[in-house]
Order: C-alpha cells, then structure tokens, then sequence
C-alpha cells in the first residue's frame, strides 16, 4: 500500500513537472513567433501606406484587431515545438528515464499533456470559430472603406486618376472638397465596361460606407463594342460603397492570414481544422522527440518543422481545393487530417516497422537529407509566403 502510493506521488511530480515545461517552452515559442509576425504584418501595411494605398493612424488598429487571427494559428505550431523541445531535453539529459523507472512510457506522456493540450484546443477553438474572423472582418472593413476614401481624396483636376489596382480611372475638372464637377469614370466588371459622366460628385462617409450621389449623368456600356449601350441618364444617382472592396494585396504570409474563402463551408472547414491539428500534432511531437545518446537535443526540430508544414501546407492547399460544383471537395481538408492520423498511428507502433524506424533514424544522422529536408521545407514555406 505504502509503495502504490509513493508511485502515485512520484507521478504527479512528473505530470506536475511535464506540464509545466511543456507549457513554458509553449508560451515562449508563442511570443517568439507571435512578434516576428506582427513585425511581418507590420511592415507589409506600412508599405501600403507609404503607397498611399492606407491611412498611416490605421496601421495599429489594424494589426491590434487581427491579433486573434494570428494567436490561433500560432498556438499549435508553438505547442508543437514545446512539446518537441520538452522532452527532446529530457532525453538529451537522461531525465526520461525517471519516467520510464516508475513503469510510464511515451504513451503516458501523451495521457499527462492531453489536459494541457484541452485546454489550448478550446482556446483555439474559441479564437477560430468566433473571435478572429469577427476582429478579422472589422480590420478588413478598416481597410477596404479607408482605402477608397483615401483615392477619392487623391483625384486632382484635369488629370487622369487610376484606382482599383489601375483598372479603372476618373477624370475630373474640378473639386472642391468632397464635391468633384463635370466627371468621366470608368469602371470594368468582368466582360462588362461602363462609363459614368456626371455634372457633379459629391460623397460622404456614413457608418461603415461611403456614399457617392451623381447629379445629372447618363451611364454608357460596352463603349468598346460595335454596339455601346446608353443604359440611362439620371438626375441623382446614389451609390454605397460598402466593404465588399477588395482588400489591399502585397502584404506577406497572404496564403495563410489573408486567404479568400470560396465560401463559408470552406472558411468553417478551415477554422475547425487548426484547433483539431493541436491533438494530432501532441502524438507526432512525442514520438519524434526521442534524441539518441550523443546527439544533438535540437536535431529532431529539423524533421518536426518539416512534418508541420507539410502539415499546414496539405491543410492550405485542401482548402483552396474546395469548389461547390466539384463533389467531395468539401472533404479533402478532413483526408489530410486523415493521413497525418495515420502517419501518428505508424508513430506509435513503429517498433514495428522497420522501415519507417529506420527512416526516421536516417532523417536525423545523414547529413543530406537534412539538407535536402531544409530545401523542401524552404520551398513549401515560400509557396505559402507569397
């Protein structure tokens, strides 16, 4: 009785102790992570306001609002490499064994962080689901209404003024203030070309648009058609301008923080996805960990950082994949969760296979498939960069 409960003891020690350096290494990587990103973002938007694209005072606002985005994408890459980090170093310093002398095995450090690992999955979760896309949605409103008010602040008389990514242009004669006279615009929608000539432009700001009121035009299409279309002519003619705009293109890790869902199916699919990668990646992370007598701690990061990306990457291109007129599409994002189960599965009985034993061993001592990994890693990180 008296032993049973000094085991007991002793495994709360070690749960207490796992959990704590596990949860360390995971804030740390977190904040390491969190600001290279939000030096990233940072960058990208004063760009845009160095091009006059954005209003510098929004900058901040912009970045402070899209801090959940960030968050939920960063806690299961920073949970994984915690994990890795952990116990990578309980192995390079022979801690481990003290878990394994009291009869655990890996599988009971899995069982010890799934609470941690709960935990991160419904604060995930919560960001992914409800949070981030919210705050997202309001950066974007931010930006898109800013943007355009800040074009139609730039026109100058009698001269040609390009916006919307220089594929439409107004032409004025005179402005004062918010009231442009005696305009030509130009727009393009798909196949279809329009021209708006008005006496007058006057627009305001209201709520969350931009209101554009024409006084005395006409409206003309397909002017470039054998055929051109007087579609009308009017006295006041009224236009609000939304946040439907497109939002400002160039900023980096587009891919993964500005992608443009296909539709909510796939944006609902995306969002459930990063918080269930959190328990998938906590099995992966502690079957890798394990570190050789003389070798290197930090050489199993190298085959870690390669499985999330390809991870993330599967996860990226499933979900660009998605078209409602192609059958099962919608499934394609859950067959990557599949696969890596699977790949967790091996993990766990690959004492049993030889040949993946021995292919993980050979990730982490030859020296070219180390460099060959790095290549590819490099090449899948830039793919999701652009």
């Amino acid at each position: 009785m008296h032993q049973s409960s000094q085991g007991i003891y002793k495994k709360n020690i070690l749960f207490k102790s796992l959990n704590a350096e596990v949860l360390k290494s995971t804030l740390g990587i977190l904040t390491i992570f969190f600001f290279l990103v939000i030096g990233s973002r940072f960058v990208g938007y004063f760009e845009q306001a160095a091009e006059g694209a954005i209003n510098p005072n929004l900058v901040y606002k912009i970045v402070a609002l899209r801090f959940p985005d960030f968050i939920t994408l960063l806690i299961p890459l920073s949970f994984f490499l915690g994990v890795v980090v952990s116990i990578s170093r309980l192995y390079a310093d022979r801690e481990i064994y003290g878990y394994f002398s009291i009869g655990l095995s890996r599988n009971d450090l899995i069982k010890f962080l799934i609470p941690q690992s709960t935990i991160f999955f419904f604060i995930t979760l919560i960001l992914s689901m409800y949070i981030a896309p919210y705050t997202k949605e309001l950066s974007k409103e931010l930006v898109s209404i800013d943007s355009f008010e800040e074009q139609l602040e730039s026109i100058r008389p009698k001269e040609l003024f390009s916006f919307n990514e220089k594929d439409n242009f107004i032409y004025a004669e005179d402005k004062d203030g918010n009231s442009i006279e005696d305009l030509v615009i130009y727009v393009t929608n798909k196949n279809i070309s329009s021209f708006i000539l008005a006496k007058e432009l006057n627009y305001q700001k209201k709520d969350k648009s931009i209101i554009l009121n024409f006084n005395e035009g006409s409206v003309y299409q397909d002017i470039f058609h054998d055929k051109s279309i007087l579609t009308s002519q009017f006295g006041n003619l009224k236009i609000p301008i939304t946040n439907d705009l497109k939002t400002i293109s160039g900023l980096s890790l587009s891919k993964l923080f500005d992608f443009s869902a296909k539709s909510s199916k796939s944006e609902m699919y995306w969002n459930i996805s990063i918080p269930i990668t959190i328990f998938i990646l906590l099995i992966i992370g502690v079957y890798l960990s394990k570190v050789d007598p003389r070798q290197g701690r930090l050489s199993v990061l190298l085959p870690a950082i390669f499985v999330y990306i390809l991870y993330l990457s599967l996860l990226i291109l499933g979900r660009e994949s998605f078209d409602s007129e192609v059958s099962n599409s919608h499934l394609y994002i859950w067959y990557v969760h599949f696969f890596f189960i699977i790949f967790a599965v091996f993990l766990i009985f690959k004492n049993n296979l030889i040949s993946i034993s021995s292919f993980l061993d050979s990730l982490k001592r030859k020296n070219y498939l180390r460099i060959a990994l790095f290549i590819f890693i490099t090449l899948i990180f830039f793919w999701i960069v652009r």
